[in-house]
């Protein structure tokens, strides 16, 4: 079984990211990335951290954390678009659309 930190450098050279352009594009410093990949290192700090890796990664929480695929599972195109979209907003616009989302989706299901 892998580490957490040996999963996240493999996917990460899956997606074909260096560990600069990983950090570039999370907001992080390069040692951070070389934390969370070394046996020595640290993990994400937060949760926000790990949702954001595992979305570039395309990896999912369960996969990082636990070691398993979900492999049956795939998205479809348009649940690809959402997270997409989704990564680029702001924490706070994502709350406020996660917000919005889950008050449709009660006004649907009453």
């Amino acid at each position: 079984m892998t580490t957490r930190a040996e999963r996240l450098k493999q996917a990460r050279k899956r997606v074909k990211l260096t560990q600069v352009e990983a950090a570039r594009q999370l907001a992080k410093a390069v040692s951070t990335i070389k934390g969370w990949e070394s046996a020595q290192g640290t993990e994400p700090a937060t949760l926000d951290d790990v949702m954001r890796v595992c979305s570039l990664y395309k990896i999912s929480v369960d996969h990082y954390v636990n070691g398993y695929s979900n492999k049956g599972q795939q998205l479809s195109r348009e649940q690809q678009r959402l997270l997409s979209a989704f990564d680029h907003l702001s924490p706070a616009a994502r709350k406020s659309l996660l917000k919005t989302l889950e008050q449709i989706a009660d006004d649907l299901h009453n």
